[in-house]
């Protein structure tokens, strides 16, 4: 390599560390919600298979919509979307 190709890529590490820095504490509350997401779509479909094996009738689909709601409000969530179902069925 030569200097000018070295300087280059040196700047782009720099920069890409002092992005990263910079929005570390959103790529940390992204990867929180990402995970209290996951975690609470496990729940509910956990929830699906108590609640079939014990006769009860109230299913609560896992999609996209199901996912943004738990992952954004967590427990209350969890329990608003049982709530709703109970409610529409």
């Amino acid at each position: 390599m030569d200097s000018p190709q070295v300087i280059t890529w040196m700047i782009a590490g720099c920069i890409l560390f002092i992005a990263f820095l910079f929005f570390q504490k959103v790529f940390k509350k992204a990867l929180k919600f990402l995970i209290r997401g996951v975690v609470w779509g496990v729940g509910l479909l956990i929830c699906n298979t108590m609640l079939a094996m014990a006769g009860i009738g109230v299913v609560v689909g896992v999609n996209l919509v199901t996912f943004l709601v738990v992952a954004f409000l967590g427990f209350p969530g969890f329990v608003l979307l049982y709530a709703t179902q109970l409610v529409l069925r």
